[in-house]
């Protein structure tokens, strides 16, 4: 599979942090992402997912080591705009990404940025307001909007700009239960599409419905795994101070009592839906 983003060697610390090794928050990531992944970065509070993940579109840069977006270095200043197009970020606080007084202005902010004509900004907008589920809002306030519209509101401004590759950066950590569930719905929407897909998270839950899902803890990368083969080894995450996800250890517990389920579950409604097809052959 292409990479479209590569880590290589880096090391990072943040100005005036003593030099010493043990200061430094990324310690020699090697790391490699496919065109059209979906990739969930996890790991406790203060563990260096969140700094990696502004080190992927530049807004941070590697002390040490090499970072390539689709081939272009982030230590290159005149890379950085199309590094910029390429990765897409939606950050934890929606309300930090919302510049504009209407729907409508909000999606357009980033294209006028860019320079896109007019008719193609109309275009743009119409098909990335539809994508999130905020069609007829064009002209609604941000501010009246949900946790949960908010956030599909930045998720569409940054849709707009065409980019390859989005990174969700604790993207549900300030939503309640349904703005949660509609920003999960739409990242497996943007992975089905195509696009490459980063999810950064503390919630082993939700990094369970990524396709491969890496460990960091200590600035380092503990693991990297497809995640069938980490929910095997699902008991490593308490190791880094992560909680197993309540149905993949419900599961666990029913296969070593003899319950005939299969080899993993990604969510509750998975493991409802598995016993439920269980108790109808009964």
């Amino acid at each position: 599979m292409e990479p479209i983003i590569q880590v290589s060697n880096v090391w990072f610390k943040y100005p005036g942090e003593d030099p010493s090794v043990e200061y430094f928050v990324l310690r020699d990531i090697n790391l490699s992402i496919g065109i059209g992944e979906y990739v969930a970065i996890i790991g406790p509070n203060g563990s260096g997912k969140s700094t990696l993940a502004r080190m992927f579109n530049g807004l941070l840069l590697p002390n040490q080591g090499e970072i390539k977006i689709a081939g272009l270095a982030t230590t290159t200043l005149e890379n950085l705009w199309d590094i910029r197009k390429t990765v897409g970020m939606v950050f934890q606080n929606p309300d930090n990404q919302i510049v504009a007084t209407t729907v409508r202005d909000d999606v357009a902010f980033g294209l006028e940025n860019l320079g896109v004509p007019r008719s193609e900004m109309q275009k743009r907008i119409s098909r990335a307001l539809e994508a999130v589920g905020l069609s007829g809002m064009e002209e609604s306030a941000p501010h009246y909007l949900s946790g949960g519209q908010k956030q599909r509101l930045s998720i569409a401004g940054i849709l707009a700009m065409q980019p390859k590759v989005v990174v969700f950066d604790e993207a549900t950590s300030m939503l309640d239960p349904q703005g949660r569930k509609e920003v999960l719905n739409l990242i497996a929407s943007l992975h089905q599409s195509g696009t490459t897909v980063v999810h950064i998270t503390h919630s082993a839950e939700e990094a369970f419905l990524a396709k491969r899902i890496l460990v960091i803890a200590k600035g380092q990368i503990q693991l990297d795994l497809p995640r069938d083969e980490l929910y095997k080894q699902s008991i490593n995450l308490e190791k880094w101070g992560l909680e197993v996800p309540l149905p993949v250890q419900l599961h666990q517990r029913l296969i070593k009592r003899g319950i005939p389920l299969t080899d993993h579950v990604k969510s509750t409604e998975d493991l409802v839906m598995q016993i439920w097809k269980l108790l109808s052959k009964t």
